[in-house]
């Protein structure tokens, strides 16, 4: 349980099309900066990486806000975005283990998941989906370094496009900041979108000690979409 983001990849990112990637989102640090979301190393301590081989980062530990003990398991609530403080961002229950949050904060450290997007992963670790595309995701807590998280994902689906499948807890308002971001310093974010679709998910349900029965559950998947911009005439 938590604020999730998932995305699938495959195994080796062309060198060109990491090229991009790295310089589009190297580009974006001191952005982000400026915008209140400071970057540290993966465990929340010195500078990210961001080299030929990864894209690596964290919100950093000793980040100086203030803590909220009440900011438990935060998620955001329909249309919360941007960056704000903990002292006013609570605005309801999510589902009575956890908070929803109006934007997003932290509660006196700004350091959660580590985020790792690396030029090639070891294949032998799982199994490919059926396109042949690797799985990972990252908890983000929706603390502030979650608007970093969401510019890699997009910038990373712009230059693979199908080869790079996007899922996400997040609605479209939580994606805002990063396509106003890209779209500022990068040229492009404005065409990008979430598609909410309803699905069917299976589930294994425990009807006694050694009984387990397969479930099935209505789910919303939402998924990052670039839309084709309209030809200029």
């Amino acid at each position: 349980m938590g604020y999730t983001h998932y995305w699938h990849r495959p195994p080796t990112i062309p060198d060109g099309l990491w090229d991009h990637i790295q310089r589009d989102f190297d580009e974006l640090v001191l952005p982000l900066s400026d915008a209140g979301v400071v970057l540290a190393g993966g465990l929340g301590k010195g500078p990210p990486e961001i080299t030929k081989d990864v894209i690596r980062f964290n919100g950093p530990e000793e980040c100086g806000h203030s803590a909220n003990e009440e900011l438990m398991i935060p998620y955001p609530s329909n249309d919360a975005e941007g960056i704000g403080p903990s002292s006013t961002a609570i605005d309801g229950d999510f589902f009575g283990v956890g908070v929803t949050v109006k934007h997003r904060c932290c509660n006196g450290s700004c350091c959660y998941e580590t985020f790792t997007l690396e030029k090639a992963i070891d294949d032998s670790r799982e199994e490919a989906d059926e396109d042949g595309l690797y799985v990972d995701y990252v908890k983000t807590g929706f603390r502030p370094y979650d608007i970093a998280i969401t510019c890699v994902l997009l910038i990373a689906k712009h230059w693979l496009g199908n080869q790079f499948v996007v899922h996400s807890n997040g609605a479209d308002a939580q994606w805002s900041d990063a396509r106003r971001i890209c779209q500022k310093v990068l040229g492009y974010g404005d065409w990008f979108g979430i598609i909410e679709e309803a699905i069917m998910e299976e589930t294994i349900t425990k009807a006694g000690q050694d009984d387990e029965r397969p479930d099935e559950r209505h789910v919303t998947r939402r998924t990052l979409t670039e839309y084709q911009p309209p030809e200029m005439s």
